[in-house]
């Protein structure tokens, strides 16, 4: 089966979607990692998290449910920020399921808000929602006790 060139670079886009760095400020794509080791040695770095996340994806999964590569809460803990590969069919499930007012797009970023009252939708969307919040709050449950 033949692919276009667009074919190809939204395939890669659905499978390397670009994370939200908290130690550079910048987006990256997990799969490359960074290595900078002052980098990763910051404790803000969640480089393994993600990496853990994409590791567990399915090589087969249903478009119709999608795959988060990130997943934390705002600054002021009412919305989730999430990342998430394209697919045409789930970023319309998810435009009709959670309203515009719920709902905001960083284009610098490519990461949506989502109000913490749509949680329902995101685990109807997402196969790895729960996963994803557990893993995070093990995560920073390790980072506090570190820190003291």
């Amino acid at each position: 089966m033949t692919r276009t060139a667009r074919q190809a670079i939204r395939e890669w886009y659905s499978t390397h979607p670009k994370t939200y760095c908290p130690v550079v400020g910048q987006p990256i794509c997990p799969f490359r990692g960074c290595e900078n080791p002052a980098i990763r040695g910051d404790p803000r770095c969640n480089i393994e998290l993600k990496a853990a996340q994409a590791a567990r994806r399915p090589a087969e999964i249903d478009e119709l449910r999608g795959w988060l590569y990130d997943l934390r809460e705002s600054s002021d803990g009412r919305q989730w920020i999430l990342n998430f590969g394209y697919h045409r069919a789930l970023l319309d499930d998810f435009r009709q399921m959670i309203p515009a007012r719920a709902r905001r797009y960083d284009a610098e970023t490519r990461e949506w808000a989502v109000s913490k009252e749509y949680s329902s939708v995101l685990r109807t969307l997402f196969l790895n929602f729960d996963q994803f919040r557990a893993d995070r709050h093990a995560w920073l449950k390790q980072r506090e006790r570190r820190a003291d």
